[in-house]
């Protein structure tokens, strides 16, 4: 008759005989950011690839910024339960990507920042974001708070590369939500129920102006 657990014992004599063990993969580097909450933003200066914690204390959106300035090769920024990163970028730049949430996620949250180099990760409610008005450019993606009050957005794109996109969205404090976005460049006048959020991702150039 064969004993229960006969296999395990035969797999744990051979690996003695061998003369070593098996040790687990070591994980990425975990660092605690803390709490974010209105008026509170919380931020990590690390290097590598390093699993961010922090606790939402509130209902708003997060606004992830990462000064990649001095990291090397491209970086990406994901978290648990999403298909799609949080953000990627390519090194040597400054982005910031706007994190929805809803009122039912946990407080304890998480963020897996994947590069090489020195980098410094800052979170923050969508609420403090600075206001802006009229004309902004800039380059690779951000998170703009538009005060003005106007209905449409004049959007000027131009691509950092054949591989690049734009998407964006407009989240109006009246609750609406609106997209838009190519893969090659443009400049036309899309929908824009301002004042509000205007969150776009992008390696590439662009011009935003709000429109009557």
């Amino acid at each position: 008759m064969r004993r229960r657990g006969s296999s395990a014992a035969a797999v744990a004599v051979v690996a003695l005989l061998l003369g070593g063990c098996v040790e687990a993969e070591s994980g990425p580097a975990a660092v605690g950011a803390g709490g974010v909450a209105d008026g509170t933003s919380a931020s990590v200066s690390a290097a590598g690839t390093v699993d961010v914690s922090y606790q939402r204390q509130g209902d708003f959106a997060v606004v992830v910024a990462l000064d990649c300035s001095a990291c090397s090769g491209t970086v990406t920024v994901s978290a648990p339960g999403r298909s799609t990163p949080v953000g990627e970028a390519a090194a040597g730049t400054q982005s910031s990507w706007l994190l929805e949430t809803v009122a039912t996620d946990p407080v304890d949250q998480s963020l897996l920042v994947r590069t090489a180099g020195h980098w410094t990760l800052t979170l923050q409610s969508w609420n403090d974001l600075p206001e802006v008005s009229g004309e902004q450019s800039g380059s690779g993606s951000a998170v703009l708070a538009f005060s003005d009050d106007v209905d449409s957005l004049d959007v000027a794109y131009g691509p950092a590369s054949s591989e690049d996109s734009l998407s964006g969205r407009v989240l109006g404090t009246g609750g609406t939500r609106q997209t838009f976005g190519d893969t090659t460049a443009f400049a036309r006048v899309v929908d824009a129920a301002l004042p509000g959020v205007v969150a776009i991702r992008t390696d590439g150039a662009w011009t935003l102006t709000p429109t009557p």
